[in-house]
């Protein structure tokens, strides 16, 4: 049976979204049905976020995610071309590779693209903030402006170079306004310049209100903040002319700027305008309820390129309406498809927005928002934004890109620009943590040592580690003391040879330790003790796994643990393996603490511990050469690319990339 192509045309919020639902769909029919995203970017950019890059307080690595980390491990074959036409008749797309690729059904998701109403100059003279590319471009403009601005010794000049304008009063507006905020101050100290007395914002709206489609209290806060910090709002100011230095109002106001960053609105792309089927406005295309294409039922159009009425207004061209169209057309293929297929299928349900709210920043501490009913204001309000962005993320490519955007969006903007302002923007040095690291180790050394002297090896009952019946214990052990005596012995010989130095260096620090070692427990239910204990008897939880799975085999556990201390000792002296010795240090030193065997130094243990997660085997450490190395051989498995557990980006063994490449 030859096989079922389904197209989605854009790799924006809508495309992802109906990609991803797609593959959910018919995972396990990839034998009938191929599912492909053809984009013009190897990147998912995140739109909402390019005020961000624009005002310098993200890198552009932080507004992007990889098309491979997205769905690499999925059935979707993504393909970079940029689509020049369209062949509804022949179910065809063409590119400008020349390639051509057939469907059987297509979604449209090309987005939108910024909105000039046919005003003279904006496309000349305005800087537009509607791809990453223009948002690149706006903070280079920016930052060289006021640049050229400190060397420039005419006034009136220097006054042009310094008034900044954002037109449009809605959610982009805003927020790049927030930004220039808190960057500007900054980037004037550089070049030695007065903002207070020199620099000029302006927010220019046409309506006679900012946010419209906040309420009125949210919005009054964000008005008042916003003069407050130095804006000056210019309401039922329509824009008439643009010209290279200024640009005219109805009113006849003529303000002199370089920089005027246009944000008035967005349409349908050019692309989509220029289709051959039903137009709907502004450049959109009409839809039913299902997202369908009256023209075509194979054909839906989604996301900011679509056209619906919902109680008779217009669906809008918000993320949320994005991801909400995406699915409806994804359900509505799945049902059409399974059904040509013979396959179970469950009748899709026409389209009905279900919009949560608006949360918009106002630089990166304050925000304002309206979702659920509930209007937020400052730091609440931020905390929301982060929740909402960190869902996504993990929605789109898993914990490790939710991990990303808390990195980049609170814990390395620099500045005081986060949300919890500058407490992690300063970074220790590498270097000093080398030093940390081999002290824990030798710490964790010396303890396997002590046990090895004390007998742990060689008392075969396991009355270290196990308190219960002695014959309990006989009868347990016997197997595994027979299975690892001789080992036992060779181990033992070549563990005191190795440490036997480093056991001279640090015996008078370990003195104290050795001194408060107790006795082996009897029937009675005393537990050997490292130091005086946190706890004075074992938690519920120790006894239970020490009566359920270490009674079973004492000696093994008790072998392993001094196995454990040695190997962490050595690992973390020499930088190999650090993250897991780390983890298994803090494992360890909670079994003690709970089975109160181990007093306040254990939580020094942990306290370090956490500390050598952060990648310290890199400074002076072999895990400098080792971790790259495993990084890529486990970026390459299967199992890292369905579970998005990459430790960056994926990677492709030779098949892998051959099969990737022919499927493109």
């Amino acid at each position: 049976m030859e096989k079922k192509h389904i197209v989605v045309l854009g790799g924006g919020y809508a495309g992802v979204h109906a990609a991803k639902a797609l593959h959910k769909a018919f995972k396990r029919h990839q034998d009938t049905v191929e599912v492909t995203l053809i984009d013009k970017n190897r990147h998912h950019i995140l739109m909402t976020e390019l005020h961000e890059v624009a005002g310098n307080r993200v890198p552009e690595s932080s507004v992007k995610i990889s098309f491979d980390r997205i769905f690499s491990g999925k059935m979707v074959n993504v393909v970079r071309d940029t689509i020049e036409d369209i062949d509804f008749t022949g179910q065809t797309l063409t590119g400008k590779t020349g390639s051509s690729y057939p469907y059987d059904h297509l979604i449209i998701a090309t987005g939108a693209e910024t909105a000039d109403f046919n005003i003279p100059g904006v496309k000349e003279y305005a800087y537009y903030l509607w791809s990453l590319d223009d948002a690149v471009r706006l903070r280079n403009h920016i930052e060289s402006t006021v640049r050229e601005a400190a060397r420039t010794a005419d006034p009136e000049k220097r006054r042009q170079k310094l008034t900044f304008v954002v037109a449009g009063g809605g959610f982009t507006g805003v927020e790049m306004i927030g930004e220039l905020i808190e960057w500007l101050p900054i980037l004037c100290k550089e070049n030695g310049i007065d903002h207070k007395k020199e620099v000029r914002l302006i927010l220019a709206e046409a309506l006679g209100n900012i946010l419209s489609m906040l309420g009125e209290g949210p919005r009054a806060k964000a008005f008042a903040n916003l003069e407050k910090r130095g804006v000056e709002i210019r309401l039922n100011n329509l824009i008439t002319q643009v010209n290279p230095d200024g640009f005219v109002t109805r009113h006849g106001d003529e303000i002199k700027t370089e920089t005027l960053i246009w944000t008035c609105g967005i349409r349908g792309t050019q692309f989509c305008e220029n289709l051959p089927i039903t137009d709907g406005k502004i450049g959109r295309k009409l839809v039913n309820e299902f997202m369908q294409s009256p023209d075509y039922d194979n054909v839906y159009v989604v996301g900011d390129g679509m056209w619906h009425l919902e109680d008779n207004r217009a669906v809008l061209q918000i993320v949320e309406a994005a991801e909400q169209t995406a699915k409806t057309a994804a359900d509505s293929i799945t049902y059409a498809v399974k059904s040509e297929l013979g396959l179970k299928a469950k009748e899709p349900k026409p389209f009905k927005s279900n919009f949560h709210g608006y949360m918009i920043s106002i630089g990166g501490t304050w925000a304002v928002s309206h979702t659920a009913g509930i209007a937020m204001t400052g730091f609440f309000a931020m905390a929301l934004k982060h929740l909402v962005n960190i869902y996504y993320q993990a929605g789109v490519a898993g914990v490790n890109a939710a991990w990303s955007y808390i990195k980049h969006e609170i814990l390395e903007i620099k500045n005081r620009r986060s949300l919890i302002g500058g407490l992690a923007e300063y970074k220790v040095p590498s270097y000093w943590t080398t030093f940390l690291r081999m002290y824990l180790g030798v710490m964790w050394l010396i303890e396997g040592v002590q046990k090895v002297t004390s007998g742990w090896l060689t008392d075969t009952t396991g009355s270290k580690v196990y308190w219960g019946s002695a014959d309990g214990v006989a009868s347990a052990s016997q197997a595994v003391v027979e299975t690892v005596a001789s080992a036992t012995a060779s181990a033992t010989t070549m563990a005191t040879q190795a440490v036997s130095a480093a056991t001279d260096v640090v015996a008078s620090a370990s003195q104290a330790v050795v001194d408060t070692l107790a006795s082996a427990s009897q029937a009675a239910g005393e537990v050997a003790q490292f130091a005086p204990p946190l706890l004075s008897k074992p938690w519920g939880l120790y006894t239970w796994i020490n009566d359920t799975f270490v009674s079973q085999a004492p000696y093994l556990f008790q072998l392993a643990i001094v196995l454990a201390e040695v190997g962490i000792g050595l690992a973390l002296i020499v930088g190999l393996f650090t993250f897991p010795a780390a983890v298994v240090s803090i494992a360890l030193s909670i079994m003690f603490i709970i089975g109160a065997m181990a007093g306040k130094e254990s939580l020094w243990y942990i306290a370090v511990s956490i500390v050598m997660l952060g990648g310290a085997g890199k400074a002076f450490g072999l895990d400098y050469w080792v971790m790259p190395w495993i990084k890529k051989q486990w970026n390459k498995t299967p199992f890292a690319k369905k579970t998005y557990l990459y430790l960056d980006e994926p990677e492709f063994t030779r098949k892998q990339m051959e099969r990737k490449l022919g499927k493109q």
